[in-house]
């Protein structure tokens, strides 16, 4: 019995944040849970061990009381504010946001292809050296290797590009989503 009583000590210590009564519910859990394994012949080793670490059940019992107390604290201004604040959002993306961020992800698309299509232009050599000979050849060469060095060069930068608008529009993304929730940084009225 020493065993559990210190688990539940621990636990117990470990919940010194959380309301007595909240934090007597979340202990009575586990005294059943002892109790129960009692009945049924087990140690008090084995049921410390079904359970857990106290530190890792207090982690996860303290983000569940936080998760709940924070759902039930929401008052309903802050709900209308919330649903305003999203509405307002979309009409603003879909007004100013919408257009330039297709016509810029169009140039993007386009120039990723212009940067495949040089790269992959030395094929063409191949093809014109079967259809019109080797008569050009030392020029179809050169004009090939140029178009290649470009197109890679225009693919590395298309990389980098991309990274750099996947990290802009992630971070208006959480951008509106800290104004919808009304976090401090956002630009709130």
């Amino acid at each position: 019995m020493e065993k559990n009583n210190f688990f539940l000590k621990r636990l117990n210590d470990l919940l010194i944040n959380v309301p007595e009564q909240d934090r007597k519910e979340m202990l009575y859990d586990f005294e059943e849970h002892f109790s129960i394994g009692f009945a049924n012949g087990k140690t008090e080793n084995e049921m410390i061990e079904e359970l857990g670490d106290p530190a890792i059940i207090a982690r996860d019992l303290l983000a569940e009381y936080k998760m709940t107390k924070t759902e039930t604290v929401k008052s309903s201004p802050t709900i209308i504010k919330s649903i305003f604040a999203g509405s307002s959002l979309t009409f603003f993306n879909l007004i100013f946001i919408l257009g330039p961020a297709l016509g810029i992800f169009g140039i993007y698309v386009g120039l990723c292809g212009a940067a495949i299509t040089l790269t992959l232009s030395p094929l063409a050599l191949i093809g014109s050296l079967i259809f019109n000979g080797f008569e050009d050849f030392l020029f179809l060469f050169f004009a090939s290797m140029v178009t290649f060095s470009l197109g890679i060069l225009l693919s590395i930068a298309m990389i980098y590009l991309g990274k750099f608008l996947y990290r802009l529009a992630l971070s208006y993304v959480k951008f509106n989503v800290r104004i919808i929730k009304g976090e401090k940084g956002a630009i709130v009225a």
